[in-house]
């Protein structure tokens, strides 16, 4: 576990409110939302929608435009994670039906769990518990509520030490995120709820009113890696004494409070997913702050709201310092896996020309789980052979990345074992039976 120094995000009192986007003149909205399933268009270029009308469709998954107006087509757009996806475009025309609308709240008790599953499932709601792997909501739900020892576990601090977004929305939001995890509760018979909170989190009455048994696990937001679901475990087992919680495992649902508040406004004002709460900063900007983003909003528009760029942007991080992407555009669309945007200039971005492993030990040294990352790498790059027995331990790799971070060498040994995990995990196509003999009836 290391502390980063040399990461100094901006403290959370200085937001002392969450401002709207504005509303953008074109939208790129992205039929592929969560980097894995392709939506097609049932619009065509001319045609006239409405906020939250639904305008791409693929099985169970659905895109709807996030502002009215009119489709002027598809057009290539680079995304947040690097890959090229197709995007509809469209022009601002027309009256709002959610933007500015006094709604009433609906009971989400009045509707059985499986039309709530329907509801979540139709309206496209993500969990970005893992920003970098968004997973769809609904079937994670529905496959909880099936488990022998129904635990939901809410992160209401972020995973990034750079990123502050889930834990601004914990601390302004606080009582609408209670109703959220209240429906999540619901939707799965929960037995029991797991907090991860800062260890400073002043909102915990908020959550007095939940149902079940609850624990509260206190972490601190400066220690990384420790807000990852194996680290979450290990110290919910470690912390507590009731039976029900030293079962958690990583096959619990974990979830985070951006998608607990998404959960919360879609079935409580039955509206679909079109925008995202985004933290955008850096040192190009001369203001920075928590903006409610209509999707598809290119991240240059982004900035144009904090007062545009008063540097010139060398790097565009998304997602955070640690775990993030790298965009090497500024016309990318926000998407629903988008927590955060950082515009730095060429004096706060690192040297990434790489060289030849040093055999420095770094990597070893940084590991949480002790592997030995360079001999991983070497294998996996042809430089030299490694023992089985090493290979196989890439099955356990959290993918923090922490190997990359203290690299001087910069060479991308956490891809590259990441890469090797996924052939391993597609080749066995099961799970070890001792990790998920509790989950089953």
């Amino acid at each position: 576990m290391l502390r980063f120094p040399d990461i100094h995000p901006v403290k959370k009192d200085a937001y002392k409110k969450i401002v709207n986007g504005f509303v953008p003149r074109t939208v790129y909205v992205s039929l592929n939302q969560d980097g894995k399933h392709t939506c097609e268009p049932i619009v065509k270029s001319g045609d006239r929608v409405e906020e939250g009308q639904k305008i791409a469709e693929s099985g169970s998954f659905a895109v709807y435009s996030p502002i009215p107006g009119t489709v002027e087509g598809e057009e290539l757009k680079t995304m947040p994670d690097g890959k090229i996806n197709r995007t509809v475009r469209i022009s601002l025309g027309g009256s709002f039906s959610f933007l500015g609308k006094k709604i009433p709240e609906a009971d989400y008790q009045s509707f059985s769990p499986k039309a709530l599953i329907r509801h979540i499932e139709e309206y496209g709601l993500l969990n970005t518990f893992r920003a970098d792997r968004p997973e769809p909501l609904a079937p994670q739900l529905e496959r909880a509520s099936g488990y022998k020892f129904r635990l939901l576990v809410v992160r209401l601090t972020d995973e990034d030490p750079s990123r502050l977004t889930d834990t601004i929305l914990s601390s302004v939001f606080a009582e609408n995120v209670a109703k959220g995890i209240k429906i999540a509760s619901y939707v799965m018979d929960a037995q029991g709820i797991v907090l991860v909170t800062e260890k400073d989190f002043k909102n915990e009455d908020a959550f007095s009113s939940l149902n079940v048994p609850c624990f509260i696990l206190r972490t601190n937001p400066k220690q990384y890696p420790s807000a990852f679901s194996t680290h979450i475990c290990a110290a919910v087992k470690k912390n507590t004494k009731e039976d029900l919680f030293r079962h958690i495992s990583k096959h619990d649902l974990f979830i985070d409070a951006s998608t607990i508040l998404e959960l919360y406004r879609s079935v409580s004002f039955r509206m679909p997913v079109i925008d995202r709460y985004v933290l955008v900063n850096g040192d190009c900007l001369p203001a920075t702050g928590l903006i409610k983003v209509s999707l598809g909003t290119t991240f240059e528009s982004v900035a144009e709201q904090c007062g545009g760029f008063v540097r010139t942007p060398d790097s565009v991080i998304v997602n955070g310092m640690v775990t993030g992407f790298s965009s090497g555009t500024l016309n990318v669309p926000v998407t629903k896996y988008v927590k955060s945007i950082t515009f730095n200039s060429s004096r706060k971005t690192p040297w990434q020309s790489q060289a030849l492993c040093l055999r420095c030990g770094n990597c070893r040294a940084a590991c949480p789980l002790n592997m030995y990352p360079d001999v991983m790498y070497r294998h996996l790059t042809g430089g030299a052979s490694a023992p089985a027995d090493y290979m196989e331990g890439a099955r356990y790799c959290i993918e923090c990345g922490l190997c990359n971070a203290v690299c001087p060498s910069r060479l991308p040994i956490n891809m590259k074992i990441q890469e090797y995990k996924n052939s391993l995990l597609n080749a066995a196509r099961t799970e070890p039976a001792e990790e998920v003999a509790h989950v089953q009836q």
